[in-house]
Formats: C-alpha cells, structure tokens, sequence
C-alpha cells in the first residue's frame, strides 16, 4: 500500500512539473523565436532601388526569427536585375541582414541596354546609360559572342593605347571596329586577329597627325588594306598598304 502511495505521489510530482515546464515554454517560445521585423541592405547599390529588394523580401516580414529559409531568400534576391551575387543572412534579435554586389558593365548593347562582363543583359535600361561605355551590337543571341570578340580584340589595341570604342557583327558574322570613336575599321568574317594586328602594326608606324586622318580602314584585301583618309586643307585622300 505504501509504495503504491509512493508511486502515485511520483507520478503527480511528473506531471506537475511537465504542466509547469510546458506553461513556461509557452512564455518563453515567442522571445525564443521572435518575429522579423526588420530588413538591413549592405554592398554599394549604384544602380539597383532598395526598394526592390525590400519588395522580394516583404513576405519575410512576421517570419520567426529561426523560420526563415535563407537559401530561398538568397535565391530570390539574386534573381532581380543588376544582383550578381547576394549574401542573406539574421541579426538577433529580429533583423533579415542581406549584402548584394551587382554586376559589372562593360559596355552599351544596342540602344538601351548593357551587357555586364558575365555576358548578362540588362535591359532595357531604368539607369541613365553611361554613353562613354563601348557600343556593341549584333544579331539577336549574339551577345557571348560578341562580347567574347570584343575582350579579345582590345587585348591587341591596348598596348597601342587604341581604344575599341564600338564592335558590331552582321548575321553573316562579318565584324566592324570603331578605334577612340573616330576611326572604321572594317575586318570581315575571318582572320580577325592577323588582319587587326596588320593595322595596329601601320598604326604605330604613322606620325600622330596621320593617325588622327584615320576615317575608315578595309582590311579585307588579304595582304593588303586601304585607308581612306579624312579631308584636310589638302583634301581627301585614299591609301593603300
């Protein structure tokens, strides 16, 4: 008899402490688990609103603090114009902390967009376009293309302190240069690299103010390649190398 007066004493003394252990929980959980109410933005944003983060991420708000899944948001930021990568992380005690790098721009692509150095296109632009940015054109779905021309080529300008200014490409992938925003030079479809190398090696051979009378160079004629010059007191002129 005693012991199972014992017993029963033990199993109440269970129970009530389970009851109390619960009760107390129910207190605590909420400050354990405390609601997001804040979004902090981080990373240089030269282009991207706030605002349109603010809006990918609004479902967040109300989220327990430990509920919210950060892959999902990272993914979900990531995926507006101009994020290249983002970083999304908590604050305690109620902060949804994100830092976003956005995407590099290398040049114009047609009239009002741009493509970054990933090859992404952005557009059509809401940012007023930078109009010092080389201009890039050509077929539609040509922009790796393109782009991937327009980093190989100007590795041969450079050393000569040329810049390639402008580069567009026909269907046919026939390729037209713009050299510092003043000079044509027509490639055509093969041999790009020798025949760009072919002018630059002229080009450095000139005296400036032959350089600067540059207008249109044709580089299609194999060995050889005509220059049509810009008029001076003297008039317009025609070479041929």
């Amino acid at each position: 008899m005693k012991r199972m007066l014992l017993l029963l004493l033990v199993a109440i003394s269970v129970t009530n402490a389970a009851l109390l252990t619960w009760r107390h929980w129910n207190d605590l959980a909420p400050g354990l688990n405390p609601p997001l109410t804040r979004i902090e933005l981080g990373g240089e944003l030269r282009h991207l609103p706030p605002e349109e983060i603010r809006t990918v991420l609004a479902p967040y708000a109300g989220t327990g603090f430990f509920d919210v899944d950060l892959d999902l948001a990272r993914e979900q930021v990531e995926s507006l114009q101009w994020v290249e990568s983002a970083a999304v992380g908590r604050r305690w005690p109620d902060t949804l902390s994100v830092r976003v790098n956005e995407e590099t721009v290398i040049a114009r692509w047609g009239e009002n967009q741009l493509i970054t150095q990933r090859g992404t296109i952005i557009g059509p632009a809401f940012a007023e376009i930078d109009q010092s940015l080389p201009l890039l054109g050509g077929p539609p779905d040509s922009h790796f293309d393109v782009m991937r021309q327009y980093l190989r080529l100007n590795q041969i300008l450079s050393p000569s302190g040329l810049r390639l200014t402008g580069l567009s490409a026909s269907p046919r992938r026939s390729w037209r240069l713009q050299l510092n925003g003043v000079t044509e030079v027509v490639l055509g479809s093969e041999y790009l690299v020798s025949r760009l190398q072919r002018y630059v090696d002229f080009y450095r051979r000139q005296p400036e103010h032959e350089r600067l009378r540059h207008e249109v160079a044709d580089l299609r004629y194999g060995s050889q390649f005509s220059i049509r010059l810009r008029e001076t007191d003297s008039g317009a002129g025609l070479a041929r190398r």
